[in-house]
Protein backbone atom coordinates (compact mmCIF):
# COMPACT_ATOMS: atom_id res chain seq x y z
CA UNK A 1 0.00 0.00 0.00
CA UNK A 2 1.48 3.40 -1.10
CA UNK A 3 1.41 5.97 1.27
CA UNK A 4 1.36 9.70 0.55
CA UNK A 5 3.59 12.01 2.83
CA UNK A 6 2.07 14.74 4.85
CA UNK A 7 2.13 18.33 3.27
CA UNK A 8 4.45 20.34 5.20
CA UNK A 9 3.48 23.76 5.19
CA UNK A 10 5.81 26.55 3.89
CA UNK A 11 8.01 28.14 6.50
CA UNK A 12 7.20 31.53 7.43
CA UNK A 13 9.08 34.17 5.58
CA UNK A 14 12.61 35.08 7.06
CA UNK A 15 13.01 38.90 8.01
CA UNK A 16 16.75 39.24 9.09
CA UNK A 17 19.99 36.90 7.98
CA UNK A 18 23.15 36.36 6.64
CA UNK A 19 25.08 36.59 3.68
CA UNK A 20 29.12 34.41 4.62
CA UNK A 21 30.56 35.96 7.64
CA UNK A 22 30.50 39.73 7.54
CA UNK A 23 27.15 40.74 5.71
CA UNK A 24 24.09 41.05 7.72
CA UNK A 25 20.36 41.52 5.90
CA UNK A 26 17.52 42.45 7.23
CA UNK A 27 13.60 43.37 5.80
CA UNK A 28 11.86 45.98 7.74
CA UNK A 29 7.63 45.19 6.06
CA UNK A 30 6.31 49.13 7.58
CA UNK A 31 8.53 50.72 5.91
CA UNK A 32 9.24 47.61 3.00
CA UNK A 33 13.20 48.41 3.12
CA UNK A 34 15.80 46.04 2.13
CA UNK A 35 18.79 46.84 4.48
CA UNK A 36 22.39 45.16 4.02
CA UNK A 37 24.74 45.73 6.81
CA UNK A 38 28.39 44.95 7.51
CA UNK A 39 31.73 44.59 5.97
CA UNK A 40 33.22 43.37 2.10
CA UNK A 41 30.83 42.07 -0.63
CA UNK A 42 27.48 40.87 -1.07
CA UNK A 43 27.88 37.34 -2.58
CA UNK A 44 27.53 36.24 -5.92
CA UNK A 45 24.35 34.28 -6.79
CA UNK A 46 23.50 31.76 -10.00
CA UNK A 47 19.42 32.83 -10.65
CA UNK A 48 19.17 29.95 -12.91
CA UNK A 49 16.18 27.81 -11.30
CA UNK A 50 18.23 25.18 -9.70
CA UNK A 51 20.51 26.93 -7.57
CA UNK A 52 19.46 28.18 -4.03
CA UNK A 53 18.43 31.93 -4.02
CA UNK A 54 19.59 34.44 -1.39
CA UNK A 55 17.09 34.47 1.95
CA UNK A 56 16.37 38.24 1.30
CA UNK A 57 14.81 36.79 -2.30
CA UNK A 58 11.58 36.04 -0.33
CA UNK A 59 10.94 40.18 -0.26
CA UNK A 60 11.88 40.34 -4.11
CA UNK A 61 7.95 41.66 -5.25
CA UNK A 62 7.42 43.03 -1.99
CA UNK A 63 10.56 45.37 -1.23
CA UNK A 64 10.36 49.18 -2.35
CA UNK A 65 13.52 50.51 -0.95
CA UNK A 66 17.17 48.60 -1.01
CA UNK A 67 19.64 50.63 1.47
CA UNK A 68 22.86 49.19 1.34
CA UNK A 69 24.76 50.77 4.23
CA UNK A 70 28.65 52.14 4.64
CA UNK A 71 31.19 48.83 4.91
CA UNK A 72 29.80 46.97 2.20
CA UNK A 73 32.48 47.09 -1.44
CA UNK A 74 30.98 45.15 -3.73
CA UNK A 75 27.48 44.01 -5.01
CA UNK A 76 27.30 40.66 -6.64
CA UNK A 77 26.16 38.73 -9.06
CA UNK A 78 22.35 38.93 -9.78
CA UNK A 79 22.19 40.04 -6.18
CA UNK A 80 18.99 42.16 -6.42
CA UNK A 81 17.90 40.89 -9.87
CA UNK A 82 14.06 41.02 -10.06
CA UNK A 83 13.25 43.20 -7.51
CA UNK A 84 10.31 44.13 -9.67
CA UNK A 85 8.99 46.93 -7.21
CA UNK A 86 11.97 48.78 -5.62
CA UNK A 87 11.77 52.41 -5.99
CA UNK A 88 15.17 53.42 -4.43
CA UNK A 89 18.16 52.10 -3.98
CA UNK A 90 20.78 54.01 -1.54
CA UNK A 91 24.76 53.46 -1.82
CA UNK A 92 27.72 53.34 0.21
CA UNK A 93 30.32 55.55 -0.18
CA UNK A 94 32.80 52.30 0.49
CA UNK A 95 30.98 50.58 -2.76
CA UNK A 96 33.31 50.02 -5.83
CA UNK A 97 31.77 47.42 -7.70
CA UNK A 98 28.22 46.40 -9.31
CA UNK A 99 28.50 43.04 -10.71
CA UNK A 100 26.57 41.56 -13.49
CA UNK A 101 23.01 41.93 -13.80
CA UNK A 102 23.02 43.16 -10.20
CA UNK A 103 20.08 45.46 -10.17
CA UNK A 104 18.55 43.91 -13.82
CA UNK A 105 14.83 44.04 -14.11
CA UNK A 106 13.86 46.34 -11.78
CA UNK A 107 11.17 48.00 -13.43
CA UNK A 108 9.99 50.27 -10.56
CA UNK A 109 14.07 51.50 -10.17
CA UNK A 110 14.04 55.57 -10.56
CA UNK A 111 16.46 57.39 -8.15
CA UNK A 112 20.03 55.52 -7.24
CA UNK A 113 23.30 57.76 -5.61
CA UNK A 114 26.10 56.13 -7.74
CA UNK A 115 29.08 56.98 -4.93
CA UNK A 116 32.20 58.39 -6.32
CA UNK A 117 34.87 55.37 -5.45
CA UNK A 118 32.84 53.40 -7.76
CA UNK A 119 35.10 51.71 -10.63
CA UNK A 120 33.17 48.92 -12.07
CA UNK A 121 30.10 48.49 -13.52
CA UNK A 122 28.96 45.10 -14.56
CA UNK A 123 27.38 43.39 -17.84
CA UNK A 124 23.63 43.68 -17.19
CA UNK A 125 23.94 45.70 -14.17
CA UNK A 126 20.91 48.22 -14.66
CA UNK A 127 19.62 46.34 -17.99
CA UNK A 128 15.59 46.84 -18.50
CA UNK A 129 15.83 49.42 -15.60
CA UNK A 130 12.68 51.52 -17.37
CA UNK A 131 12.13 54.25 -14.59
CA UNK A 132 15.59 54.46 -13.77
CA UNK A 133 17.05 58.23 -13.85
CA UNK A 134 20.75 58.69 -14.67
CA UNK A 135 22.65 60.90 -16.49
CA UNK A 136 26.42 60.92 -15.77
CA UNK A 137 28.42 58.59 -14.18
CA UNK A 138 31.09 59.08 -10.78
CA UNK A 139 34.37 60.28 -12.35
CA UNK A 140 36.36 57.12 -11.00
CA UNK A 141 34.05 54.48 -13.17
CA UNK A 142 37.00 52.56 -15.35
CA UNK A 143 34.67 50.13 -16.88
CA UNK A 144 30.90 49.43 -17.99
CA UNK A 145 29.85 46.38 -19.12
CA UNK A 146 28.05 44.66 -22.06
CA UNK A 147 24.49 45.87 -21.62
CA UNK A 148 24.25 47.92 -18.87
CA UNK A 149 22.28 50.43 -19.82
CA UNK A 150 20.38 48.55 -22.20
CA UNK A 151 16.63 49.00 -21.90
CA UNK A 152 16.39 51.51 -19.52
CA UNK A 153 13.68 53.81 -21.19
CA UNK A 154 13.98 56.88 -19.16
CA UNK A 155 17.61 58.10 -19.81
CA UNK A 156 17.76 60.91 -21.92
CA UNK A 157 20.82 61.99 -21.82
CA UNK A 158 24.36 59.93 -20.96
CA UNK A 159 27.93 61.19 -20.55
CA UNK A 160 30.50 58.04 -20.29
CA UNK A 161 33.61 59.25 -17.80
CA UNK A 162 36.93 60.20 -19.13
CA UNK A 163 38.34 56.86 -17.44
CA UNK A 164 36.30 54.48 -19.65
CA UNK A 165 38.29 53.79 -22.97
CA UNK A 166 35.82 50.44 -24.54
CA UNK A 167 32.21 51.49 -25.33
CA UNK A 168 31.17 47.75 -25.01
CA UNK A 169 28.49 45.69 -26.96
CA UNK A 170 24.60 46.83 -26.43
CA UNK A 171 25.96 49.34 -23.78
CA UNK A 172 23.15 51.71 -23.94
CA UNK A 173 21.22 49.86 -26.39
CA UNK A 174 17.87 49.82 -27.23
CA UNK A 175 16.82 53.09 -24.92
CA UNK A 176 14.04 54.61 -26.99
CA UNK A 177 14.07 57.82 -25.46
CA UNK A 178 18.31 58.36 -25.50
CA UNK A 179 18.75 61.77 -27.04
CA UNK A 180 22.41 62.65 -26.83
CA UNK A 181 25.07 60.74 -25.49
CA UNK A 182 29.04 62.10 -24.48
CA UNK A 183 32.03 59.51 -24.92
CA UNK A 184 34.77 59.76 -22.83
CA UNK A 185 37.39 61.96 -24.47
CA UNK A 186 39.95 58.97 -24.20
CA UNK A 187 37.66 56.18 -25.50
CA UNK A 188 39.05 53.91 -28.21
CA UNK A 189 36.81 51.79 -29.21
CA UNK A 190 33.13 51.21 -29.91
CA UNK A 191 31.68 48.13 -30.12
CA UNK A 192 28.66 46.86 -31.97
CA UNK A 193 25.09 47.15 -30.95
CA UNK A 194 26.37 50.05 -28.45
CA UNK A 195 23.11 52.51 -29.25
CA UNK A 196 20.85 49.90 -31.59
CA UNK A 197 17.62 51.22 -32.08
CA UNK A 198 17.78 54.26 -29.84
CA UNK A 199 15.85 56.04 -32.07
CA UNK A 200 15.22 59.52 -30.51
CA UNK A 201 19.30 59.63 -30.65
CA UNK A 202 20.37 62.70 -32.33
CA UNK A 203 23.80 63.64 -30.88
CA UNK A 204 26.68 61.80 -30.40
CA UNK A 205 30.39 63.18 -31.47
CA UNK A 206 32.89 60.12 -31.49
CA UNK A 207 36.34 61.24 -30.19
CA UNK A 208 39.64 61.80 -32.04
CA UNK A 209 40.85 58.92 -29.76
CA UNK A 210 38.83 56.59 -31.39
CA UNK A 211 40.27 53.69 -33.39
CA UNK A 212 37.94 50.71 -33.91
CA UNK A 213 34.57 51.31 -34.37
CA UNK A 214 30.86 48.87 -34.98
CA UNK A 215 28.89 50.37 -37.16
CA UNK A 216 26.13 47.95 -35.79
CA UNK A 217 26.21 50.36 -32.84
CA UNK A 218 24.22 52.92 -34.74
CA UNK A 219 22.00 50.35 -36.35
CA UNK A 220 17.97 51.70 -35.89
CA UNK A 221 19.40 54.94 -33.87
CA UNK A 222 17.86 58.48 -34.79
CA UNK A 223 21.37 59.60 -36.60
CA UNK A 224 21.29 62.35 -39.13
CA UNK A 225 25.42 62.25 -39.55
CA UNK A 226 27.98 59.55 -38.55
CA UNK A 227 31.29 60.86 -38.87
CA UNK A 228 34.28 58.75 -37.81
CA UNK A 229 36.93 60.37 -37.10
CA UNK A 230 40.91 61.06 -38.56
CA UNK A 231 42.34 58.05 -36.46
CA UNK A 232 40.03 55.35 -36.84
CA UNK A 233 42.24 52.02 -38.62
CA UNK A 234 39.57 49.37 -38.16
CA UNK A 235 35.03 49.56 -38.79
CA UNK A 236 34.05 46.17 -37.70
CA UNK A 237 30.35 44.74 -38.76
CA UNK A 238 29.52 43.92 -35.09
CA UNK A 239 26.39 42.00 -36.04
CA UNK A 240 28.04 38.94 -36.92
CA UNK A 241 28.44 39.77 -40.65
CA UNK A 242 24.62 40.61 -40.98
CA UNK A 243 23.96 43.95 -42.88
CA UNK A 244 24.22 46.23 -40.16
CA UNK A 245 21.68 48.30 -41.73
CA UNK A 246 19.25 46.17 -43.50
CA UNK A 247 15.51 46.46 -42.17
CA UNK A 248 14.59 43.20 -40.44
CA UNK A 249 11.44 42.22 -38.84
CA UNK A 250 10.64 46.27 -38.69
CA UNK A 251 12.74 45.73 -35.98
CA UNK A 252 15.68 48.22 -36.68
CA UNK A 253 14.60 50.62 -39.23
CA UNK A 254 17.61 53.25 -39.81
CA UNK A 255 14.77 56.06 -41.13
CA UNK A 256 17.01 59.34 -40.29
CA UNK A 257 20.86 58.65 -41.43
CA UNK A 258 21.91 60.71 -44.72
CA UNK A 259 25.45 61.00 -44.39
CA UNK A 260 28.49 59.04 -43.25
CA UNK A 261 31.67 60.73 -42.93
CA UNK A 262 35.15 58.91 -42.78
CA UNK A 263 37.53 61.40 -41.81
CA UNK A 264 40.75 58.64 -41.68
CA UNK A 265 43.33 58.28 -44.19
CA UNK A 266 44.19 55.10 -41.51
CA UNK A 267 41.70 52.31 -42.36
CA UNK A 268 43.29 49.06 -42.86
CA UNK A 269 40.23 46.71 -42.46
CA UNK A 270 36.69 46.90 -43.01
CA UNK A 271 34.38 44.04 -42.30
CA UNK A 272 31.87 42.67 -44.65
CA UNK A 273 28.76 44.49 -44.62
CA UNK A 274 29.66 46.85 -42.37
CA UNK A 275 27.81 49.30 -44.34
CA UNK A 276 25.35 46.74 -45.72
CA UNK A 277 21.80 47.32 -46.03
CA UNK A 278 22.28 51.19 -46.13
CA UNK A 279 19.19 53.36 -47.80
CA UNK A 280 20.47 54.65 -51.00
CA UNK A 281 19.36 58.30 -49.78
CA UNK A 282 22.97 57.84 -47.78
CA UNK A 283 26.10 59.74 -48.84
CA UNK A 284 29.44 58.09 -48.12
CA UNK A 285 32.47 60.98 -47.86
CA UNK A 286 36.13 59.48 -47.42
CA UNK A 287 39.29 61.67 -47.56
CA UNK A 288 39.83 63.23 -51.46
CA UNK A 289 42.90 61.02 -51.42
CA UNK A 290 41.65 58.04 -50.27
CA UNK A 291 38.69 58.19 -52.35
CA UNK A 292 40.11 55.43 -54.66
CA UNK A 293 41.52 52.99 -52.15
CA UNK A 294 38.45 53.33 -49.93
CA UNK A 295 35.98 53.01 -52.67
CA UNK A 296 37.40 50.10 -53.66
CA UNK A 297 37.53 48.67 -49.50
CA UNK A 298 33.82 49.22 -49.24
CA UNK A 299 32.83 47.93 -52.23
CA UNK A 300 35.15 44.60 -51.47
CA UNK A 301 33.04 44.89 -47.82
CA UNK A 302 29.23 44.48 -49.68
CA UNK A 303 29.13 48.24 -50.04
CA UNK A 304 25.64 48.64 -52.56
CA UNK A 305 26.57 50.19 -55.67
CA UNK A 306 23.51 52.25 -55.15
CA UNK A 307 25.34 54.07 -52.55
CA UNK A 308 26.92 57.50 -53.82
CA UNK A 309 30.80 57.48 -52.54
CA UNK A 310 31.77 61.79 -52.92
CA UNK A 311 35.25 63.05 -51.75
CA UNK A 312 35.25 65.16 -48.39
CA UNK A 313 35.38 69.24 -49.46
CA UNK A 314 38.67 70.79 -47.36
CA UNK A 315 38.06 72.43 -44.90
Amino acid sequence: MCITPLSIDAKTKKTSGKDGKNITWNYDKGTKTLTFSGTGPISDFEMDGHCPEPGWYDWSEKAEHVVIEEGITVIGKTALRDFLNVESVELPKTLTEIKYDAFDYNLELKNINLPENLKTIGEGAFGSCRKLEISEMPKNVKRIGEGAFEDCQTIKKFTFPNNVRKIEIGVMGDNRNLQSVKLSSNATRICGSAFFNCKKLKVLDIPKSVTRVAMSAFAGSGLKKIILPENVKRIDNGDYGCKVFKKMFDLLPTKNLRVIEIHSKKVKKIEKNSFGGLSRKVVIKVPKSMKKKYTKMLKKSGLSKKIRIKALKKK
